[in-house]
């Protein structure tokens, strides 16, 4: 049995699998088995997976009908056959040493951690766009679930592939990610394999970073996302009921609301994207839906000092049609 399973769920990924196959192959590692999962994929990709498997015995590749990334991250995770599981995506890849530096640091902490990487953005040709975003400076930070929402103000909570997972936990608890929404499944995932471990740590490792590719194409980034306000709501709203059960501190509590605030300006943006099919009545519902919301009120009373009087007036009102007729009247002066 393989002791880690790398799963690569991939879609259209013609131009990216070789390079990020070789990054995992590459590791040096050679107990763990790669998992590619061709999810229906019109070009070139399943093709290319299956080379892949003819030059290296450990990768495997699975087909199946196009799903979503998340149905194909669950046929991984019921073929995986590692003690581990760690997820990659097929545009992205790892650093040298990647799959090293969590199994040293598994010697210092032990098996029952979950372990963490930092993560940096590149471009396609490999330039550093962002800074990564460490958690701290030190080598490991050993948190636990109380910090959620320091983890998320971090930006390091919601992704999967920058997460060392323990199968037996996810098979215990029949953890999967959820196929009937899009967006904010990998978040939901998160929040639950959190609860199922209980009071075990979390350590980052703040300079191992995962190599997350921005090409600037059609993504799931950037264009219309189908109630992107209900889901993350919805998602949101778990959190906090998380956050009660986990005996969040309550000077966190903050960090909530400011990253409830983000989602939210997300929302609004969203609905301004070419592609939304609503008319520009159901977008103005939509909107009112947002402004009207408990958890946005409470959110943008934290941000009362950064706004002027007359704007947060008109939000706290929670009529969008004020909010709009203010706006309006501010760009005209």
């Amino acid at each position: 049995m393989p002791y880690i399973s790398v799963v690569v769920p991939v879609y259209n990924a013609e131009n990216s699998i070789e390079r990020c196959v070789s990054s995992i192959i590459g590791q040096g590692y050679l107990n763990m088995e790669i998992l590619l999962i061709d999810d229906g994929s019109q070009d070139e990709s399943g093709v290319l997976c299956e080379k892949l498997a003819e030059d290296d015995k450990r990768v495997r590749v699975i087909h199946k009908e196009n799903a979503g990334v998340s149905a194909a991250r669950n046929t991984g995770m019921d073929q995986a056959t590692g003690k581990y599981i760690l997820f990659v995506d097929s545009d992205d890849y790892l650093p040298e040493n990647y799959v090293n530096e969590l199994l040293r640091a598994q010697k210092v902490f032990g098996e029952k951690v979950f372990y963490w990487t930092t993560m940096q953005v590149v471009s396609d040709n490999n330039s550093v766009k962002e800074e990564k975003n460490f958690y701290s400076e030190e080598q490991y930070s050993k948190v636990g679930r109380k910090d959620v929402l320091k983890l998320s103000a971090k930006y390091l909570l919601n992704a999967p592939w920058n997460k060392m997972y323990l199968r037996e936990v996810l098979q215990k608890n029949g953890l999967r990610m959820k196929q009937d929404i899009s967006i904010a499944e990998d978040l939901l995932f998160n929040l639950q394999y959190l609860d199922a471990i209980g009071e075990n740590p979390i350590v980052i490792l703040n300079h191992t970073a995962y190599c997350y590719v921005r090409n600037g194409q059609t993504s799931l980034d950037n264009g219309y996302r189908k109630n992107y306000y209900k889901i993350h709501k919805d998602v949101l709203r778990q959190l906090w009921q998380y956050t009660k059960k986990w005996q969040v501190p309550k000077e966190d509590m903050p960090l909530f609301y400011k990253r409830y605030w983000e989602y939210m300006q997300n929302a609004f943006s969203n609905l301004e994207y070419k592609n939304c099919s609503l008319s520009g009545f159901q977008k103005f519902v939509e909107k009112s839906r947002i402004t009207a919301d408990g958890y946005f009120q409470k959110s943008l009373v934290q941000r009362k000092d950064t706004m002027g009087r007359g704007s947060y007036l008109m939000w706290r009102s929670r009529i969008y049609l004020l909010v709009w007729l203010y706006e309006k009247i501010m760009k005209r002066g």
